[in-house]
């Protein structure tokens, strides 16, 4: 009979690191950073929530940093192209930035967990806020600075720059949607619960291009 090869003590077995769903690990992953934030965030607390070994982490992701990086992108691969399609429209540049506006706040509804985690990490200088500048929101801005410049060539727009727009979008209308607790202490729950978030996010959307597109006299 031949001998098993041994495996260190402590690390998992090969099989029992690919029987975790990935999707099912970078979710749990995600939703930890965003609503503990990353100092509050262990892999030994990951691997306890996900009813596996602190060990199979470690093999799998490396460090922690590394298992951030990891989530945030397959969380972002997830949520942005919904958005991001209006930009590739064959329309008018006028139609394509209400569409964008108006897909922007309809995916506040259901997209809490990547505001939670945005808002905390934009208030300090980190390498986290450099990875989700750099790899989201600067391509984000330039194409959104592509879209208003074509707009602007066909019709008066405010005076207003991409950076407060986003923060209108992000943490103005993604925060109303986020922070359900607060607008249910302050009457306001019914407007962002399941039954009514969609018919108001339209209204919001309908209020900010109003705000930003003036009439044509």
């Amino acid at each position: 009979m031949l001998d098993r090869p041994q495996r260190a003590r402590g690390r998992p077995a090969l099989n029992a690191i690919q029987a975790v769903d990935e999707d099912r690990l970078l979710g749990l992953a995600f939703a930890t950073f965003a609503e503990r934030g990353y100092e509050g965030t262990t892999l030994r607390d990951l691997s306890k929530r996900l009813g596996v070994s602190h060990n199979l982490l470690n093999v799998r992701f490396g460090r922690k940093e590394d298992l951030w990086v990891r989530a945030v992108d397959w969380r972002m691969a997830q949520a942005s192209p919904f958005v991001e399609a209006a930009f590739d429209e064959p329309a008018d540049p006028e139609v394509r930035l209400r569409h964008l506006i108006q897909r922007f706040c309809l995916w506040a509804t259901s997209n809490g967990d990547i505001v939670s985690l945005t808002n905390v990490e934009g208030c300090r200088s980190t390498w986290r806020l450099d990875h989700i500048v750099v790899r989201f929101v600067l391509p984000f801005q330039r194409r959104l600075d592509d879209l208003l410049d074509a707009v602007k060539r066909q019709r008066p727009v405010h005076d207003l720059s991409t950076a407060a727009l986003m923060a209108l979008l992000v943490q103005g209308v993604g925060y109303y949607f986020c922070a359900v607790p607060m607008q249910q202490r302050i009457g306001a729950g019914r407007e962002v619960d399941a039954i009514h978030a969609t018919a108001q996010a339209e209204r919001l959307a309908g209020f900010l291009l109003a705000a930003l597109l003036p009439p044509i006299r």
